[in-house]
């Protein structure tokens, strides 16, 4: 990662636990509470357990950096001074820019960090030494400074090497609030942050909060600021501002520790989704650029794509073209650059959200919004081979909700099995036969989970045999979540992946529930879940108030049950059918037909009890 980031913006600790570690790494090991190995904490609060083959550059890990880049932080830690010989010591000042409310469970933490150190023929960078005493945080208000000076016991160091680590940690939830260190300061470099939110669902014209830039290196530098517009919808029109002049590009020159700020406005003139990027250049060509991304999407996009697979861009790739051909209208959400709320979900017809293997995928905050989301009637695709591995292991909330919202049970990871044959009667899955290896798919899966319905609102998609399931859905009869265990992405041919994405659209969105867009006088839908046990619901929709009745027969074409005309308004409305006939009787497993009337129309459909 150090050949991507420049000491100002980047570092890293190991925490060793064997070999070279200390009784202190093994600590910090404990502090996260994780038996894991090995694992990778960015800012203190973003966990990451195990690692891939895809990980040993680290670049996988780049958009979880990329996002903190432009993190605020209220406050500015300083080393004032240090020595490893005659004095062995550190003294930092802490500096207040913001009011911090709380501060009961704030400590500065000092880290003594070794390089170069050979253990068993390689050499590790990195190591923590030493953590010295824990300070409390004593200030709180904009303005107050405290310093404090520590002293270093000196073991068998080569002083050469060694470097010192100093930041400030909230205990409560590990949230490191900013971090310095000893490695000399680059000539050139700057940094960045931008406060509030920077993907927003909104019409007309949007104005951004503030954001920042300031000069972090030795030298004065003069930066480029410019504002691409390329992704904006026809019509659609942005600028930043300082408050006084609008621009699309500009230069601002800066001394060391001088800052400049700006807020970007977006003009949405018309119904869409558009981005902006605002790109930091460096004149003096020694510092990286560095760039903010900016979206407004409008309240009238159907479904919102979720981007929840670290660098790749399978939703461009795979998601996106597919939600396209379906006919339905999509914005892409980049959830390294933001998370979501229900208030953001809550604007859509359908969510998709795309979980990657590396990374912490639908989180605690995710399972938080995604909650309130479904229980207002939401409609959730959810793809990705590992979510149930992860929230099996994780336990607790993760894995009640992993039951209660997505109504799937995790049997096992890694089924070894690329072939999966589609649910008969099921009204995704039925007469597909779909491979999720090599053609033109991502070729990505080596952990497809196998599943199993929770309960009854949940039934199978997708199977690789007889004994093991690759995919399910859930209709509550109020929301409805489609959750795939392998990724949607590896399916192996376009003309499947757009045939599976228009299903599942079709039958998560399912234009019938909305009251006035009812297509024709009579709509009905296949039975949830098909097959059954015990019950099943049977949902119809009618274009305006009419009389129906609702009739079933097995398969020798004799009626068992039928429910009495009644008046019903326009709209959608569910039977449940137990599975007995009109006297009350238990029937036995088989295929069963349901026709509903209406005075002009009526509809059949097939259905199977299994027992």
């Amino acid at each position: 990662m150090s050949d991507r980031y420049d000491s100002v913006e980047f570092g890293t600790i190991a925490y060793q636990t064997a070999g070279l570690g200390c009784p202190d790494s093994i600590a910090r090991v404990a502090y996260y509470g994780y038996n894991a190995y090995p694992h990778v904490v960015f800012n203190g609060d973003q966990l990451i357990v195990g690692t891939g083959p895809d990980t040993s550059d680290g670049s996988v890990y780049d958009p979880i950096v990329r996002r903190m880049l432009d993190d605020a932080t209220p406050m500015k830690l300083t080393i004032v001074s240090y020595d490893f010989d005659v004095d062995p010591h550190v003294t930092v000042e802490i500096e207040l820019e913001n009011y911090i409310a709380d501060i009961t469970d704030t400590y500065l933490r000092v880290a003594v960090v070794e390089d170069s150190l050979s253990f068993y023929g390689s050499t590790y960078d990195h190591v923590l030494r030493d953590m010295l005493a824990d300070t409390p945080l004593t200030i709180r208000l904009a303005g107050q400074t405290q310093q404090v000076t520590l002293p270093i016991t000196m073991d068998a160091w080569n002083p050469a090497n060694t470097w010192i680590a100093a930041f400030v940690q909230r205990d409560s939830d590990w949230h490191i609030y900013q971090t310095i260190t000893t490695h000399p300061v680059p000539d050139y470099s700057f940094r960045y942050y931008a406060l509030g939110e920077r993907m927003v669902v909104d019409s007309g014209t949007h104005s951004f909060d503030d954001f920042a830039l300031f000069n972090t290196g030795l030298n004065a530098d003069t930066i480029d600021i410019t504002l691409d517009q390329g992704e904006l919808p026809p019509g659609w029109s942005a600028h930043f501002t300082d408050g006084v002049d609008n621009f699309t590009s500009t230069s601002v020159s800066l001394t060391p520790g001088e800052r400049s700020e700006y807020n970007v406005v977006i003009d949405a003139a018309s119904t869409g989704n558009g981005t902006v990027t605002v790109t930091f250049h460096s004149q003096s060509g020694q510092a990286s650029d560095r760039q903010l991304t900016y979206t407004v999407i409008t309240a009238d996009t159907q479904v919102l794509l979720v981007d929840d697979d670290g660098p790749y861009e399978y939703e461009i790739e795979y998601f996106a073209p597919a939600i396209e051909a379906a006919g339905y209208s999509y914005a892409i959400w980049d959830r390294n650059l933001a998370g979501v709320s229900v208030r953001i979900l809550q604007n859509f017809d359908a969510v998709v959200w795309n979980c990657g293997s590396a990374f912490p995928t639908v989180d605690a905050d995710d399972r938080v919004a995604l909650s309130a989301y479904l229980n207002r009637g939401g409609k959730l695709f959810l793809s990705g081979q590992d979510i149930g591995r992860d929230m099996n292991d994780e336990g607790g909330d993760a894995i009640d909700w992993y039951h209660n919202y997505l109504h799937a049970d995790y049997v096992s990871d890694d089924t070894n099995d690329y072939i999966l044959t589609g649910e008969d009667f099921d009204p995704i899955g039925d007469g597909l036969f779909i491979t999720i290896a090599r053609g033109d798919g991502a070729d990505n899966q080596d952990d497809p989970s196998d599943i199993d319905p929770h309960d009854a609102f949940a039934s199978i998609v997708f199977r690789y045999d007889a004994s093991r399931n690759g995919a399910i859905k859930a209709d509550t009869g109020y929301y409805r979540v489609v959750y795939f265990a392998f990724g949607y992405e590896a399916i192996n041919n376009v003309t499947d992946r757009t045939v599976i994405m228009h299903r599942i659209l079709d039958w998560l969105i399912d234009d019938i529930n909305r009251v006035g867009e009812v297509p024709g006088p009579l709509y009905v839908t296949q039975n949830v879940p098909n097959p059954f046990n015990p019950e099943t619901a049977i949902r119809f929709s009618v274009g305006q108030k009419s009389k129906v009745r609702l009739e079933i027969f097995d398969v020798a074409g004799r009626l068992v049950h039928s429910v009495s005309e009644q008046l019903y308004p326009a709209g959608t409305h569910t039977f449940v059918w137990n599975g007995h006939d009109s006297d009350g009787k238990a029937l036995a497993s088989g295929t069963y037909f349901y026709r509903v009337h209406t005075d002009d129309h009526s509809e059949t459909r097939k259905m199977v009890m299994l027992k």
